[in-house]
């Protein structure tokens, strides 16, 4: 992140304050502030109702993070990892009431989200890595390998992401309640344990309510895959899962990602992932198609085309057509959902 002198008297102020408060040895430590904005627009029809809304991009919304590290010596370095999501009316939980057909706004749904997303701390030496606090479990991302370029609008999770508050028609029930991409467990309490073998990376973590995980991680250039498994004894009914994904891109820009997701909870539910990509300079472009079975009532089916442009580095553009489908609820219809939007990352 960089400031510019003519502009940074309030960071001058704040920096001043932290010198004076702050004991001599903190300077040991370096830190960084980093984040991004991620607004879109978008058009919805679930059949019933059909508007504009304007909101946050929960497929990867709007954060600002602090990570900071030092060097202890006998090659043995510790650092801070802290990140705070700051959404304004986010995606995930825009519903049929959000929409206005006479207009743009109508009423705007979810309203605010601010929550911690990242708060540990860590070391890290010829050992491997060891974190500790509220962090990504270690089967997190098991479901999102992707080195299509469109993950900014369209990947595994987006369905829920993008319209998971969306009602189909007037089933009842909405694309959260009847889709999963199993990627793990997310972001918990816990502490975790990270080492590497060459192109190989494994990772395990035990997390609250004894939530364990285990992944591990190939990754060349051109092609990586991930492997996560998980025990959710916090459930309840001590829910198993796990899930793999793969991509593979060519020196020629094609793509290809695929990913599978499933949990032994009742009805034994899956999650299929497929996506065919094309990168050219700024550009990449994408089609995919998912399939959730068993996840709640019907199964729920998503086809989507995408556009990314990189405009510099840290600006990206994008827009998307989204259908998603649900059989053998009755009142249920497709919702579709035209989407334009921004990610600045500072």
């Amino acid at each position: 992140m960089r400031f510019k002198t003519k502009t940074s008297r309030p960071l001058v102020a704040f920096a001043t304050t932290a010198a004076i408060l702050l004991p001599v040895s903190a300077t040991a430590v370096e830190f960084e502030i980093s984040g991004q904005i991620n607004r879109l627009v978008m058009n919805v029809d679930n059949g019933e109702e059909d508007g504009t809304v304007h909101a946050d991009n929960s497929v990867s919304g709007s954060r600002v993070r602090i990570k900071g590290m030092g060097d202890l010596g006998n090659d043995l370095t510790a650092g801070i990892y802290w990140e705070y999501g700051l959404q304004s009316n986010p995606s995930s939980k825009i519903d049929d009431t959000s929409l206005d057909s006479d207009g743009i706004g109508g009423d705007v749904g979810g309203g605010d989200d601010f929550s911690v997303r990242q708060s540990n701390v860590w070391f890290k030496g010829n050992f491997g890595k060891v974190t500790l606090g509220q962090g990504d479990g270690a089967s997190n991302g098991s479901a999102e390998v992707d080195k299509s370029g469109t993950t900014v609008i369209q990947y595994n999770g987006a369905s829920s992401d993008l319209l998971g508050s969306m009602e189909f028609g007037t089933s009842g029930v909405t694309v959260g309640d009847a889709r999963s991409y199993f990627d793990g467990l997310s972001r918990s309490d816990n502490i975790r344990y990270d080492a590497a073998i060459d192109d190989i990376s494994l990772a395990a973590s035990l997390g609250n309510g004894d939530k364990i995980e285990f992944s591990v991680r190939y990754k060349i250039e051109s092609f990586e895959v991930m492997l996560g498994l998980w025990d959710d004894k916090d459930s309840g009914a001590d829910v198993q899962g796990e899930a793999i994904s793969a991509s593979w891109l060519g020196a020629n820009g094609f793509n290809l990602t695929a990913a599978y997701g499933s949990n032994d909870s009742d009805g034994d539910p899956d999650n299929v992932y497929l996506k065919v990509g094309y990168k050219s300079g700024a550009n990449a472009f994408g089609v995919d198609w998912s399939e959730s079975s068993d996840v709640g009532a019907g199964d729920a089916d998503s086809v989507s085309v995408a556009w990314v442009r990189d405009m510099m580095q840290g600006v990206q553009v994008y827009a998307s057509y989204r259908i998603e489908s649900l059989d053998d609820v009755a009142g249920e219809d497709d919702i579709t959902a035209l989407t334009g939007g921004a990610r600045v990352k500072f």
